[in-house]
């Protein structure tokens, strides 16, 4: 190569605006993206549109609350308190007890409660019943004028049977009948109907010589607010027992009501059964 040809500048010619139009991601003219996409601002600086822009909630800066004392506390509900009276609300309305007032809707739940308790045991449980100092040994002859199999058809059917196994002996000696008063206390206005009465347990020594309860009246019934005792016999069976034993047999019972229920006029309540215990003060007497 020459010198020459070496240190000549060739002359500096424009791009061609043909070839770069044509080329794909190359830059076109503004009034070509003016028309497709709308932009007519081809510098750096962005436009923001506040248009669709979301809004930016910046979160609140929350101070520690101070420990509040016993005045602090006093002083906000009394605070509360007199807003509410303030507003109309009745309810906010109570009952000063010591230092501090109950809330009226609180007294009423209360009150509802205690009555729907008493309700409830004034209806379904049974009146009071305990053993009273009313009790001997009748010295009774069982088998007079009738056999053993029609005293056993007997007691079936007029006795509350306990176990009539335990009538193994045919001799009337062996045998005792006792009373035992039980006084019934009807505090309810319903009036008391009673079939009569059943042994529970006893002292498991002596479970092999009770045979049969029932009530002295074939019909109880007991008015409201009233108080009536209601004799009971025990048959028992007193072989090979001796007076000591009999007694302390007789006062391990423990019986119960049969078929009890309370009447408000024609309708009966049914009612949870009552439980007696044989009172210690009674005395049983073999002879």
């Amino acid at each position: 190569m020459r010198r020459s040809d070496k240190n000549s500048m060739d002359p500096i010619s424009l791009p061609d605006k043909d070839k770069i139009n044509g080329l794909q991601g190359g830059f076109v003219s503004s009034k070509r993206v003016h028309k497709e996409t709308g932009i007519d601002d081809f510098t750096n600086f962005v436009k923001p549109n506040f248009d669709t822009a979301a809004p930016v909630k910046v979160p609140e800066r929350k101070e520690p609350e101070p420990e509040k004392d016993e005045l602090d506390e006093y002083l906000e509900e009394m605070k509360q308190r007199e807003e509410r009276i303030n507003r109309g609300k009745g309810s906010v309305k109570g009952v000063k007890v010591g230092k501090k007032y109950v809330a009226s809707w609180l007294i009423k739940r209360i009150v509802i409660i205690v009555v729907l308790a008493l309700f409830v045991v004034i209806t379904f449980l049974p009146p009071v019943m305990i053993s009273s100092s009313e009790g001997q040994t009748l010295q009774v002859n069982v088998f007079e004028n009738v056999s053993v199999p029609y005293l056993k058809e007997e007691i079936l059917s007029n006795w509350n049977v306990y176990e009539l196994e335990n009538m193994s002996s045919e001799r009337a000696e062996n045998y005792r009948v006792c009373t035992v008063g039980i006084e019934v206390k009807n505090f309810s206005p319903y009036s008391v109907e009673l079939e009569g009465f059943r042994i529970v347990t006893c002292d498991p020594t002596y479970k092999d010589k009770f045979i049969a309860v029932k009530p002295i009246q074939d019909e109880i019934s007991i008015s409201p607010f009233k108080v009536t005792t209601v004799e009971v016999q025990i048959l028992i069976n007193v072989s090979e027992l001796s007076e000591e034993q009999f007694n302390e047999a007789m006062t391990s019972l423990i019986i119960s009501t049969s078929g009890l229920r309370k009447k408000i006029g024609p309708i009966p309540i049914p009612t949870v059964p009552a439980y007696i215990f044989v009172s210690d003060s009674l005395e049983f007497k073999l002879n």
